[in-house]
């Protein structure tokens, strides 16, 4: 078996572990083992998958930080790689409906486009939210994350996916390398639907806008969809998510990868295995050198 088939299989017991934690009792973090095949840390820009050159996997392992196969809950999550230098993180995050406006005419940036629809009453979820959840993450990320919808705890603090579903997804993304700076985190619908039901279609059609202009400003490498709903929304023709995850497809100019969403892991903790490989083909793809 490779070394990177005993990483991966170090990773999916680590997660699970996590997932049975989460179900007895609240955990702010996930804590994830260090994938031992990493390399010292390296610009994004040059950053290749493990996979990728495995003549040089020795100089890998010997950089490698220390097994930990047993992490703690709440012990310093270790950064595997470096962020991106030509890009400083900077979140994009719901604020103060009463602050004054940048541009409110001009969609040009993202916080411009967040001010414009702060009070946005366009469909029947702007009447029952606390917040409206925008998206957070870096302003140039190379990957995209796409869910269908705020939950309840996403709704009272107005950023997405910081609930339950949200803790794996993070802990997935520093699987990964990275950490959720280095990308963008958003949901087709920017309101909670009553009782996290599906959004409707005419729900999805007002929050239509908002995500099409922050794809196009964000401009990402990759786009990844979570879960049936985004898939649905970027291309309507798709069969199920259990059919089309890890399937890449175009999205006008972008490319596009479905798969699990996270609130289906915590609720089938085996299918993190099925999906894992989805997450390093994201990786892969929206790292690569071009």
């Amino acid at each position: 078996m490779s070394a990177d088939s005993h990483a991966d299989r170090r990773l999916l017991a680590t997660l699970e572990r996590e997932l049975e934690a989460l179900e007895r009792s609240g955990v702010r973090w996930l804590s994830v083992a260090p994938d031992p095949t990493a390399a010292a840390p390296v610009e994004r820009s040059a950053y290749r998958p493990p996979e990728a050159s495995e003549a040089a996997a020795p100089a890998r392992a010997a950089a490698a930080p220390p097994k930990n196969d047993k992490p703690t809950l709440g012990e310093p999550q270790v950064p595997m790689a470096s962020r991106p230098s030509e890009s400083p993180p900077q979140p994009a995050v719901a604020g103060d409906p009463g602050e004054a406006s940048p541009h409110p005419s001009a969609l040009d940036t993202l916080e411009s486009l967040r001010f414009q629809y702060r009070d946005c009453q366009n469909c029947k979820l702007g009447g029952s939210r606390t917040h409206l959840v925008f998206g957070v993450g870096s302003d140039r990320p190379r990957l995209m994350f796409i869910g269908e919808g705020p939950g309840a705890d996403e709704d009272e603090q107005g950023l997405p996916f910081v609930g339950r579903a949200g803790k794996l997804l993070t802990g997935l993304i520093e699987a990964m390398g990275l950490v959720r700076d280095d990308v963008y985190i958003t949901n087709v619908v920017k309101c909670r639907p009553p009782g996290n039901r599906n959004p409707e279609p005419d729900e999805v059609a007002s929050c239509r806008p908002i995500l099409q202009r922050q794809i196009e400003l964000l401009n990402p490498r990759l786009i990844v969809t979570l879960g049936n709903v985004p898939l649905k929304v970027l291309r309507p023709e798709a069969g199920g998510i259990t059919r089309e995850r890890g399937r890449p497809f175009t999205y006008q100019r972008w490319q596009v990868l479905p798969t699990f969403h996270p609130s289906y892991l915590l609720r089938n903790p085996s299918a993190i295995e099925t999906c894992w490989p989805d997450f390093r083909k994201a990786l892969q793809m929206a790292y690569v050198e071009e």
